[in-house]
């Protein structure tokens, strides 16, 4: 399951679960009343009985001064339950019978206990339910979701046909006529291309586990070398203070550096620089290109400011260096350029020798 399914899965489920757990809650606070009240009611009739037979151990039975309390009515005083009845031939006194405190609050709890396990029995069944309808309602977007991916997927996987052709007939003229500007300039669209589809590859699919100690300094060389062939105009540099290992996927760490060198020298100033650097455990790539105007936002997925590009680049940088625990940020200034920050520190470990 992908991680936007996910997150609706999540949210369905919260929504669900939350209306059918406080309408749960508003019926078993009626229901605990009405318990209460049957209970009551239980215990004045039984008041009743013990009246007229004075046989009942559990009521304590006193004598009260008349016209103090109405007769034949249930009390609730100081956690007791009282009633007063009248006396055959006696004008001065009432029965007065009682309930003792201890009594009706362990009656109570008795009451409340009973319902909280219901409560609790009940809930657990609401969210098997809220559960499975989440699940029941989402189906239909997953199946959508599903063949769109397929459909998207089986497009990408016939751009190789026409790429693969492209890259051999060019071969073949360089091989004839020999290498020209236009040749390289077709190859290098060729090579635009390749990263785009490789791009949507990774937003599709699920992002590669397979590990291995790699060599950070020798795959930002490589990658800075590809950009420069691609961006010709844009001066590259490159700064390293120590060498840095770590245990990760290469394949995951190509794709998070071509998207910020990309957008580094894509939306950068004509003849604009790039400068990457290695220090301790960070990797910092500063450009002087247009700035980020909210930088809150570029890791939402189609979010863009210019009218270049799908907004995936850094969508997929986040769920990529997210995926590999790497920590990124970003500081933008409009018109200055703009400096994302890859920290390490989490991986170092797991490499022997962590950097040199």
């Amino acid at each position: 399951m992908k991680s936007y399914e996910k997150e609706s899965l999540l949210k369905n489920f919260f929504v669900f679960f939350s209306l059918l757990t406080l309408l749960l809650i508003v019926l078993f606070i009626e229901l605990y009343h009405t318990q209460k009240k049957d209970y009551m009611q239980n215990v004045y009739k039984n008041m009743q009985v013990c009246s007229l037979t004075l046989k009942c151990e559990e009521y304590d039975i006193d004598f009260s001064s008349k016209n103090t309390k109405h007769l034949h009515e249930l009390y609730h005083s100081s956690n007791k339950l009282k009633a007063y009845f009248p006396i055959l031939n006696s004008e001065k006194f009432d029965l007065e019978l009682s309930y003792p405190e201890t009594m009706y609050l362990k009656d109570l709890s008795h009451i409340q206990s009973t319902l909280f396990i219901k409560f609790f029995l009940a809930l657990l069944l609401l969210s098997i339910l809220s559960l499975f309808f989440t699940f029941y309602s989402l189906k239909p977007i997953r199946k959508a979701l599903k063949l769109n991916d397929e459909f998207i997927k089986d497009i990408l996987h016939d751009f190789n046909t026409p790429i693969s052709s492209m890259l051999l007939n060019i071969n073949m003229f360089e091989e004839d006529k020999g290498k020209n500007i236009f040749l390289n300039r077709i190859s290098t669209s060729i090579d635009n291309i390749i990263m785009l589809q490789n791009n949507l590859k990774c937003f599709l699919q699920h992002s590669p586990t397979q590990s291995n100690t790699v060599n950070i300094s020798s795959i930002i060389i490589k990658r800075i070398e590809f950009m420069q062939t691609l961006y010709p105009k844009i001066d590259f540099s490159y700064e390293k203070k120590n060498n840095l290992f770590c245990v990760a996927n290469d394949e995951i760490l190509i794709r998070i550096f071509d998207n910020i060198l990309s957008n580094a020298a894509k939306y950068n100033k004509p003849h604009g620089k790039v400068h990457v650097s290695i220090d301790g455990n960070k990797i910092t790539i500063k450009d002087t290109g247009k700035g980020i105007e909210d930088v809150s936002k570029v890791f939402q997925r189609y979010y863009k400011e210019q009218e270049r590009g799908l907004g995936l680049g850094l969508h997929i940088v986040k769920k990529l260096v997210d995926a590999l625990n790497i920590e990124i940020e970003i500081v933008s200034n409009i018109n200055s350029g703009t400096t994302f920050s890859l920290d390490f520190k989490h991986l170092l470990g797991q490499a022997d020798g962590k950097y040199k």
